[in-house]
């Protein structure tokens, strides 16, 4: 690895551990990639990487939200080249696209949002790390810039394992607990046609705290993931769930057809992310494995450890060491500490 490739990785991961919240990731990322790759604009896309849903998106001089949408349909759609499940599938984590000349890689449609916010050369990095995907990066050179080189693209590649694990590092500081003092469970309803035709009290105060400037976002920024995992629920095989990972807690999104399944309506349910959904995750951030979730599931139903020990047939030895792994994978200090993160 390049010496300079190989410093800014080492910065990368550190400098976003200290990150507190996910615009500032973003930012973070930017500044420590911007001298081996020069852009004038980003948006990074966070996913679940146990469903692969979307779960945040912050960005700077980018794309408005009618393309983070077009986006993410082509993702959930299989739609298109360039999409993080196609670059993921070809093994090369970096694709460049230029508006003009045209080029054919991308679809029409595409070109025309390039160049309606004068965006010349764009850059897709998928973010992936020992066969998991995180998210993706877009960079964006204005029009006039030099478009992004093959070599711009060498250095994005050497940094995609660094910047993945970075993302990671920032989701994991932030320790899975749900969100504190939650409203009731919020509900978006769906038609066919992706026109929202009702939504819930309680789903407007949820849906507020999917986006970091609510007062100020449009109708598109602040839907965006409700219709993105609307879209998720339509497609056969597809688990339409989401953890989101915000500043007061963690979140799910999940969506279901509704009984006019032929007509494509689908109910999203929002609120504050259970025990049973933040599991999963943990075992994908910390390492906790299963025999260790097991053991947590059974610390939540209020069991002592000599019940835990005759439930899994284990010793109180091993169940002992068990606690002190996931202490130290997850970083508490206690059973009570875990639990009270743990639960709602």
């Amino acid at each position: 690895m390049n010496p300079d490739v190989e410093q800014t990785a080492r910065t990368l991961v550190t400098a976003a551990t200290e990150a507190t919240t996910i615009p500032e990731l973003g930012s973070v990322i930017s500044r420590q990639i911007a001298e081996l790759v020069p852009h004038d604009g980003y948006m990074l896309r966070g996913v679940d990487p146990i469903t692969g849903a979307a779960c945040f998106l912050t960005k700077e001089h980018g794309y408005a939200a009618d393309f983070y949408r077009e986006l993410e349909s082509a993702e959930i759609l299989g739609h298109g080249q360039h999409t993080l499940t196609a670059l993921v599938g070809r093994g090369r984590p970096v694709a460049v696209l230029a508006s003009d000349p045209p080029d054919r890689r991308h679809r029409v449609r595409h070109q025309e949002i390039m160049n309606t916010i004068d965006v010349g050369s764009e850059m897709r990095v998928a973010l992936t790390l020992k066969g998991m995907t995180w998210g993706l990066l877009v960079l964006l050179r204005a029009r006039g810039s030099r478009p992004f080189s093959t070599a711009d693209a060498v250095n994005a590649d050497r940094l995609a394992g660094p910047m993945a694990e970075a993302l990671k590092q920032y989701v994991a500081g932030r320790f899975l607990r749900p969100v504190r003092s939650a409203p009731p469970p919020g509900i978006v309803v769906i038609d066919g046609s992706d026109t929202i035709r009702a939504v819930t009290r309680t789903g407007h105060e949820w849906v507020s705290k999917l986006v970091q400037d609510a007062e100020t976002a449009d109708e598109s920024e602040i839907f965006a993931h409700v219709w993105n995992i609307a879209l998720m629920a339509r497609q056969p095989g597809r688990q339409a769930l989401s953890r989101i990972p915000g500043p007061d807690g963690w979140i799910v999104l999940e969506a279901q057809r509704l009984d006019d399944s032929d007509l494509g309506g689908v109910a999203v349910t929002i609120q504050s992310a259970s025990s049973d959904v933040l599991l999963p995750a943990a075992a994908v951030l910390y390492g906790i494995t299963s025999r260790e979730q097991e053991v947590i599931r059974r610390a939540l139903d209020g069991l002592a450890v000599k019940q835990i020990a005759r439930s899994l047939n284990l010793s109180l030895h091993t169940v002992n060491d068990h606690f002190k792994a996931i202490y130290r994978k997850t970083g508490v200090n206690s059973r009570e500490e875990l639990l009270s993160s743990l639960s709602r």
